[in-house]
């Protein structure tokens, strides 16, 4: 889980040292990389893969060191750069809705309530919940369900909008994603997305996902991705640093953007997704599919 902080009185979220090492992303190759300082260690666990890619002399196998070491260090330096976007943020941004940075049950699809209540219940099990959520795929334990209503989301989006316009610092949500917002640096995390994650969501994972870690979720990264002509049109196959992953889609009008769900193969290449079988599902409005964090997912513009 990656560096971030947290409100008055809670401690801040600690990072797997695996994330100064794996899944390093190379785009020029599409290859997800795990990188322990040593070139040759590179060489010999990647080295067919990135040769199969195209990158066969020295030069080619020295520009990826160096754009492995270079994601290396950004990633070290998340924490200190966030922290002063997020200052900056606080101090400067006029929010267009500042009702939305305080959960608030109306802001929640009335479907959604409803099962965290049962899942609150006494004698609630597994079998119940699944009266209350669509299974996508049960072998790969994908559900769905409305989580925000559309009004809210509108309103979000509204919000967005208004600080991607805005003058202010913006962070990448990841090495994959160059368009997007980091919620915890727009001040959503301390009275958003931790009740939400606390009070909604770890209800559900707890029943969904007691094996994985889904009834101690005790932190998260909360970000939100744009995909647009002439900006970021895809997303490569990739899998998540997290136990359990929850996909909001927000709306608007579109088309395509499907989802697709694989089995990444136990092998070195942190890339290499068996896509025998994958399975795409399309986007939904306030709808959201919940995952464990192995499984192996692509977008598709």
């Amino acid at each position: 889980m990656e560096p971030g902080g947290m409100g008055p009185g809670r401690g801040r979220f600690l990072a797997c040292a695996c994330f100064f090492t794996d899944n390093l992303f190379v785009a020029r190759y599409g290859l997800h990389l795990r990188y322990w300082g040593d070139p040759e260690q590179l060489r010999g666990e990647f080295g067919p893969a990135l040769r199969e890619r195209g990158c066969r002399t020295e030069e080619d196998f020295e520009a990826v060191i160096q754009e492995v070491e270079k994601e290396v260090q950004r990633r070290k330096d998340l924490d200190c750069h966030s922290r002063e976007r997020k200052t900056i943020i606080s101090q400067n941004y006029i929010p267009k809705h500042p009702e939305l940075y305080m959960l608030q049950d109306s802001f929640l699809a009335p479907e959604f309530v409803e099962t965290v209540q049962y899942c609150t219940s006494d004698g609630a099990d597994l079998q119940g919940l699944l009266n209350h959520v669509e299974s996508v795929s049960a072998d790969k334990r994908i559900f769905r369900l409305p989580v925000f209503t559309e009004e809210f989301c509108q309103a979000f989006i509204e919000e967005l909008e208004n600080f991607e316009q805005s003058e202010m610092p913006k962070g990448r949500p990841n090495s994959m994603n160059n368009y997007g917002v980091l919620l915890n640096e727009l001040g959503m995390d301390e009275a958003f997305i931790t009740p939400l994650r606390e009070t909604y969501l770890r209800p559900i994972s707890a029943l969904l996902y007691p094996d994985c870690g889904g009834g101690s979720l005790d932190s998260h990264k909360a970000f939100v991705v744009k995909y647009a002509l002439h900006e970021d049109l895809d997303l490569s196959s990739h899998y998540d640093n997290a136990e359990v992953t929850l996909n909001v889609s927000l709306g608007k009008e579109f088309t395509e953007g499907h989802l697709y769900f694989a089995e990444f193969r136990q092998v070195p290449l942190l890339d290499n997704i068996d896509h025998g079988a994958p399975r795409a599902y399309g986007s939904y409005p306030s709808g959201f599919f919940k995952q464990v964090g192995s499984k192996g997912h692509t977008l598709l513009g």
